[in-house]
């Protein structure tokens, strides 16, 4: 049963044309026609009629019977044993063709992968850039479980869209056709039509692979870092720190993250120095200098200065929300 669904999933929903295949195999339900039968019933080109038959014969969803001009079709066994999946397949279809409530919130976004399913979570269509990051061809996919594709770790945000009413962003692991693993980010959203009996998911798809690969290592290089680095809030609490920060400074991590940098190395010339990089935004270069001594003591000093780049982070509005404080050793 599984793979006559993935048939008609791609034959009537995947493909042009679906909406005639359907129609044709409606009538063929009821009695055998002809070619010439059909094309009259349903009045259709007898060229398209044919092209349809054709396709319905390779995939043995209808049989022949008869020579020359008396040769007439009707359903197969195969197909009449499964029929109600072609008349699940059919309701699928007129959901999938209504205006253009469905593609309202997706098409927007062509550029990332989209994935539709069913109110099983079966995929209904997908588009080119869902193929790409897959992998898999829409006939390979369309009819299947998502969970086959990235596993039961979603049921969770799909349970969450249904109980919030609203869409949820997640980042996931995906397992491409090849066997390559991708760390993609979704946007899962549902819709429903015919005052809730009818429901559909749509998935926003992007690969972020490269971006993550990039972070990691990135995290990695700063970890091992001899050169001391930190992030710090506005307020000059300090949110990261790097070993190097750490050990330099005479502190474990513990005793630095969260801790105001003043309360634990207080020095007023040093502290209006951060403030007017908050104000100002601006950039300072500090060459020579520690930024760890206090000021009633000198102690240490020495060990502790270095040239240093006290940077702005700042937000959408250019509203500094904190600093980077990097360090390299003088030569």
């Amino acid at each position: 049963m599984i793979g006559i669904k993935h048939e008609l999933s791609y034959l009537m929903l995947g493909q042009q044309g679906g909406r005639n295949r359907i129609k044709i195999l409606e009538l063929l339900k009821d009695r055998p026609y002809n070619l010439n039968q059909l094309s009259t019933e349903l009045d259709l080109n007898y060229r398209t009629i044919k092209h349809h038959v054709e396709i319905l014969l390779e995939h043995d969803l209808i049989k022949v019977s008869g020579e020359g001009y008396g040769k007439v079709y009707f359903l197969s066994p195969k197909l009449e044993e499964n029929y109600e999946i072609l008349e699940e397949m059919k309701k699928k279809y007129e959901t999938l063709s209504k205006p253009p409530k469905l593609y309202e919130k997706v098409v927007k976004q062509t550029h990332e992968g989209i994935i539709i399913l069913d109110e099983d979570k079966d995929v209904i269509f997908l588009n080119k850039s869902a193929e790409k990051i897959t992998g898999y061809e829409d006939e390979e996919l369309l009819g299947k479980n998502i969970n086959e594709l990235i596993g039961p770790d979603i049921q969770q945000s799909f349970e969450q869209v249904l109980s919030t009413e609203d869409y949820t962003k997640e980042v996931m692991r995906l397992k491409t056709k090849s066997g390559e693993k991708k760390t993609v980010s979704i946007t899962l959203d549902h819709l429903t039509f015919n005052s809730g009996e009818e429901k559909i998911y749509s998935i926003l798809m992007r690969d972020i692979t490269e971006q993550t690969n990039q972070k990691e290592i990135l995290d990695v290089l700063i970890e091992n870092s001899e050169i001391m680095m930190a992030y710090m809030d506005s307020e000059f609490d300090i949110l990261y720190a790097n070993s190097a920060y750490a050990e330099k400074t005479d502190h474990t991590l513990e005793e630095l993250i969260g801790k105001n940098h003043f309360e634990l190395f207080p020095n007023e010339k040093i502290k209006e120095l951060f403030e007017d990089v908050v104000e100002d935004g601006g950039k300072r270069t500090v060459i020579n200098r520690s930024l760890f001594s206090s000021d009633s003591s000198e102690q240490d000093v020495e060990q502790r200065e270095g040239n240093w780049i006290i940077e702005p982070l700042q937000d959408s509005e250019d509203k500094v929300k904190g600093l980077i404080l990097s360090q390299w050793e003088r030569s």
